[in-house]
């Protein structure tokens, strides 16, 4: 029986592996590298979005303490010989160090723009990298991806496997985020019709509300909070989405505000401010679109995920000016 959980595991991360038409890091953006203990330097500015934690030895070891359901899953894994030999040492000599090593690796590969291989790698190593596994799929998927029907399967399946981990890990705080950042953009694809006849909104907006009480310095929350009600009020109006999920257009503006006051300096506020405006009424903030879109440009990237932010900024500025 535990031989054939193994067997249908590794046949389901092929499939999802393989199902992802993978779009390379632009060449002719800046490149990113950071090796060694440069990712344990320059995590806290790397992670401003987020503020994920280090993936370090010790937290791989709270995260155990913390779920136990994580923990049985982890020992499950790690009785087959021919799991990731870093799991397998984790679970046999309780040693995480080359697990903690593993997962870092996501990440650099991660903000470097290696996103299939560090989703890749990433589904290999049970919850602890399944997670940024994830986040490299949706960043992968939101930022290189043009195709609406793609756009949407990706969306689609990694919430479900962001569903699946909550299972293991209720309450951890970044994969909760996965799996509303993964819905919001789902709702950003389909009609009005469907989109309030999903039940995603109220569901999205009460997870925004619990993640930005929680951490109300995370710019992540009022940036995505932004970006859910500037689309209910491009589908509905200021009126009817103010009644029916207290969404207006100010409400909105305050959120992408509130996200650029907490980061002034990363493209993606700059980015999803910008498309925030258009959908709530590009003629109306022509001027403010323009502002938003320079400052972008004018910015320093740190990382993969922040150039292409950027890259999007400069096709928008150039499509902007031409309209």
């Amino acid at each position: 029986m535990q031989r054939l959980f193994f067997v249908l595991s590794a046949l389901i991360f092929s499939i999802s592996a393989h199902a992802t038409d993978w779009e390379e890091y632009p060449e002719s953006l800046p490149q990113f590298s950071f090796p060694g203990d440069s990712l344990k330097q320059q995590w806290d500015n790397l992670t401003r979005l987020t503020q994920v934690a280090y993936p370090d030895e010790n937290w791989i070891k709270s995260m155990m303490t913390d779920y136990p359901r994580l923990a049985h899953h982890m020992m499950v894994l790690g009785s087959d010989p021919e799991s990731h030999p870093a799991v397998f040492k984790a679970i046999q000599d309780s040693d995480y160090s080359d697990l903690a090593a593993a997962v870092q690796e996501v990440w650099r590969l991660h903000y470097s723009g290696h996103y299939r291989e560090a989703y890749k790698l990433g589904m290999q190593l049970g919850p602890f990298g399944e997670v940024p596994a994830i986040y490299s799929r949706l960043v992968h998927a939101t930022l290189l991806i043009d195709d609406h029907d793609e756009k949407m399967s990706e969306f689609s399946e990694s919430a479900a496997l962001s569903n699946e981990g909550l299972t293991l890990a209720p309450e951890y705080r970044f994969a909760e985020f996965g799996l509303v950042y993964a819905k919001v953009r789902m709702l950003e694809l389909l009609s009005t019709g469907e989109a309030r006849s999903s039940g995603y909104i109220p569901i999205a907006q009460d997870k925004l509300d619990k993640l930005q009480e929680y951490a109300p310095d995370r710019g992540a929350y009022p940036l995505t909070r932004g970006g859910l009600e500037a689309g209910i009020v491009e589908r509905v109006g200021s009126f009817l989405g103010s009644i029916t999920y207290g969404a207006t257009e100010s409400s909105a503006i305050e959120n992408f505000e509130l996200a650029r006051k907490l980061l002034p300096d990363m493209a993606i506020v700059y980015n999803e401010y910008s498309v925030g405006l258009k959908r709530l009424d590009k003629d109306d903030f022509r001027k403010e679109i323009r502002e938003l879109l320079n400052t972008c440009i004018g910015l320093t990237p740190v990382n993969a995920e922040d150039a292409l932010n950027q890259m999007h900024c400069k096709r928008s500025l150039e499509k902007n000016t031409k309209d």
